[in-house]
């Protein structure tokens, strides 16, 4: 499957000239100055010079004045008398950092740690003024100092978690938090609150994000920046009633278009119409340039939901306004395929072979070419992108797929058997090579080369599900090194409910096969165990029905038999086992019944060709969504 190729997440920074989109990391002030503005000789431990707190006094109210100069003036004057005292000099620091004059404001803070080298305020001030500087890596060296000799106050530890926070160090800054109450002034405990949101958003958790945004919101309801990051982070935590409550009022009032586009995701994930949202966006005034990115973050947002006709409009027109933009027109014929607008989606493609040419482009038009039925222009695209990017795995497997589902094995056995010398790390070819041999008869082998894929996967659930698969599938004993795979991975994971199954099911067709009754506890345990972690899924119970059946404990056969007959209807096997059951237990006219829906989906029992492409559909669908995710 493609992917738009200028998409680089949901909530990526973009700008519409003046406007701009931005995601919560983007939008909320991470400036150590917003938050520890004032840690100076205010609330300094050591006491002032005898004689100095009217100069303290004096300083501190031209500074509150906004008159940074006269502060200096005052400070400078008092200092050449009293050198150390520290909290002039703290203060004078202070209003030269007020002043912009960082080179003055550090010589304060370091002649202050000459003779206090953990005086943790000097330590804070200097963290603000490298942070300034665009130093982030060198401020949080300093406040981590300032931190530790601080032994945790609030003010130091949070002006080091907005450093963190700029370093992506997200984890860590959390942890400096973690002891450190909200502000008690709401002019400090908003940007408290944004920061926290900032964090949370860094650590994967939107929900935090949202709810630290929405206690900022709660200190400034009214402020427009702060509704609309709101209505991001709400956006982002997919709280899709709360974003549009935000963000439509505010683009009702400023027609903003990102607060647009909050909107109309807010009302995609909501499934509210969008008509009239949409219809407001299309009619925004912008510039041509603006328009052109405005139109492809639009459909984005459309594709996004997966809304690919309404996605392919947007994109038509900026393909119109700038024609000479190759990644709108390879997202317009993806989306017009998308919609099903086959014929629209290959003259699009088409049209760029021979000014933009690509591997991504051959193999779109491969993808369109096969859903057209075509598929000798399909395998011929194919191969044109395996020749423009030889050494790229995807495009390879693209035409392995396409063979495979085209039955044409030993070509796919061909294509994938090249690729694997290129690739020779690849657990997805080893997959593929191994369905491969599965399909054309040789379960041995294909368990042997499954199994290889699964040592080289990050993860190999999926590559052990074909084992169990391709195993499930024979009717003698169970491969021994499947078997023992399948059983320590079932083990080692206790949520994978089906490598469990499996596990339980070969080893009683094992045991059964060899009338080997010494582990029969550790099956029914094992079965048992999987009927909990699939509970929609019959063949668990199925294979418990068998085993009671083979150890005869006929009341507990008959439960699981007739709960597999109910889960799987059309399964011959299921009436047929339940039928010798009910027999048994000398229910006859039951067992008569049973036979007759026997018969009948015995009738309905697709033939060795249908379940075969049956199995085909499915692996593909399942290996091609996993190729999103390739290394």
């Amino acid at each position: 499957m493609k992917e738009l190729v200028t998409l680089r997440g949901r909530r990526m920074c973009s700008l519409l000239g003046s406007r701009k989109i931005l995601p919560l990391h983007c939008s909320i002030c991470l400036s150590v100055l917003c938050l520890i503005t004032g840690v100076g000789a205010r609330e300094h431990r050591a006491s002032p010079t005898v004689g100095s707190s009217g100069v303290i006094a004096s300083a501190q109210s031209s500074l509150a004045s906004g008159n940074p100069t006269e502060a200096i003036q005052v400070l400078s004057t008092h200092l050449q008398a009293h050198p150390k005292d520290t909290a002039a000099r703290l203060l004078l620091g202070e209003a030269f950092t007020a002043r912009r004059e960082l080179g003055q404001a550090e010589q304060q803070y370091q002649e202050i740690l000459k003779y206090a080298p953990d005086n943790y305020l000097a330590l804070a001030g200097l963290g603000e003024i490298y942070d300034r500087a665009g130093d982030p890596a060198k401020a949080e060296a300093i406040l981590a100092h300032a931190a530790k000799v601080s032994h945790g106050v609030p003010k130091v530890q949070t002006a080091w978690a907005v450093v963190l926070a700029r370093l992506h160090r997200y984890s860590e800054a959390s942890h400096a938090l973690s002891e450190v109450p909200p502000p008690k002034s709401p002019e400090k405990r908003l940007p408290f609150h944004r920061l926290k949101a900032s964090i949370a958003a860094g650590l994967g958790d939107p929900a935090g994000a949202a709810a630290e945004m929405e206690n900022a919101l709660a200190l400034s309801p009214n402020q427009a920046g702060l509704q609309m990051a709101t209505a991001a982070a709400e956006t982002e935590a997919k709280h899709w009633e709360r974003a549009a409550k935000l963000a439509g009022p505010l683009f009702a009032r400023t027609h903003d278009p990102a607060l647009g586009l909050m909107l109309l995701e807010a009302q995609l994930g909501s499934g509210d119409e969008i008509r009239h949202t949409l219809e407001q966006l299309r009619t925004l005034t912008l510039s041509q340039e603006q328009e052109v990115v405005f139109r492809q973050r639009l459909a984005e947002v459309l594709i996004a939901h997966e809304r690919f006709s309404e996605s392919a409009d947007e994109l038509k027109r900026a393909v119109e306004l700038d024609p000479s933009r190759a990644e709108v027109r390879f997202n317009l014929a993806l989306s017009q395929f998308k919609s099903g607008g086959l014929d629209d989606a290959l003259a699009t493609a088409e049209s760029m072979q021979t000014t933009a040419d690509s591997a991504e482009l051959e193999d779109l038009i491969g993808d369109i070419q096969e859903a057209r039925g075509d598929e000798l222009s399909a395998v011929r695209s194919y191969q044109a992108a395996i020749a423009l990017a030889p050494n790229e795995e995807k495009y390879r497997l693209s035409l392995a797929f396409d063979l495979i589902r085209h039955k044409s094995f030993e070509p796919a056995r061909v294509v994938l058997t090249q690729a694997q010398e290129s690739h020779s790390n690849s657990w997805r070819i080893q997959v593929a090579l191994g369905m491969v041999e599965y399909f054309s008869g040789s379960a041995e082998e294909a368990t042997k080369t499954l199994l290889n894929g699964a040592g080289m996967a990050p993860d190999p659930e999926l590559a052990l599900r074909y084992v169990g698969d391709v195993q499930m599938d024979e009717s003698g004993p169970p491969n021994p090194a499947a078997l023992t795979r399948l059983c320590e991975y079932g083990d080692a994971h206790s949520k994978s409910g089906m490598l469990q199954f499996y596990c339980a099911a070969l080893l009683f067709r094992r045991d059964y096969l060899s009338n080997d009754r010494s582990h029969t506890e550790e099956i029914l345990r094992r079965l048992n165990t999987a009927t909990e972690k699939l509970p929609n899924e019959a063949s668990p119970h199925c294979q418990l029905g068998k085993a009671y059946r083979w150890i005869e404990r006929w009341q507990d056969a008959l439960r699981e038999s007739e709960t597999c007959a109910r889960m799987e209807p059309n399964s011959p096997d299921a009436h047929y086992r339940l039928a010798q059951i009910y027999q048994h237990l000398g229910q006859q006219h039951r067992s008569e019944q049973e036979m007759k829906l026997y018969q009948t989906a015995s009738a309905r029992l697709a033939d060795e060709n249908a379940r075969r492409d049956e199995t085909i559909k499915t692996f593909l669908y399942s290996i091609q969504g996993q190729a999103q995710d390739r290394k």
